[in-house]
């Protein structure tokens, strides 16, 4: 049996991967882990035919049990390392643009994920952030609030893509 955090992990990919299908676009996994779980990947229409665009946001995927909702955000304790590394892409120029993923996940194992006849539920909902400033100096971790207006649905991650698209920057 897998540990829960790699359970927490697989859960989290799943919820992008879906959630991504759904939205009309590619979420393209990668098993080898430097700081980007993936990307999202703009799909377009040419001729009748769907393929990619060229645009794409990286993506880093955590999923956590130990987060808190506050005044309209969810707070959540980012190891230090990987804030650094997303802070560190957000001011590297004409780098592929990196947003934070976070799937806040029940206490109980048990609820996490339902299932039935006639539907697969998994419970709770991953919100996103573009992380910008300077580097932490902490050791251990820095705590991050992100809006719960970040909800990553269908709509949010055709918005973001978009925005690339656009040539914007996500923010």
């Amino acid at each position: 049996m897998i540990t829960r955090q790699h359970q927490q992990e697989q859960l989290s990919r799943a919820y992008v991967n879906a959630v991504t299908a759904r939205s009309g676009h590619i979420f393209d996994s990668t098993n080898l882990d430097y700081g980007v779980d993936g990307s999202l990947r703009h799909v377009k229409i040419r001729d009748g035919r769907h393929l990619p665009s060229g645009h794409a946001i990286d993506v880093q995927i955590k999923a956590t049990t130990t987060w808190t909702e506050r005044d309209g955000k969810i707070i959540y304790d980012l190891e230090a390392k990987t804030y650094n590394d997303l802070v560190e892409r957000f001011n590297t120029p004409h780098a592929t643009q990196l947003i934070l993923v976070v799937l806040c996940l029940p206490e109980n194992e048990e609820d996490w994920l339902a299932i039935s006849h006639e539907q697969l539920t998994l419970k709770r909902s991953c919100y996103w952030c573009c992380l910008s400033g300077t580097p932490t100096e902490n050791e251990k971790t820095k705590r991050i609030e992100i809006p719960k207006d970040n909800l990553l649905d269908c709509t949010e991650i055709n918005r973001l893509l978009q925005k690339v698209v656009d040539g914007e920057a996500i923010s």
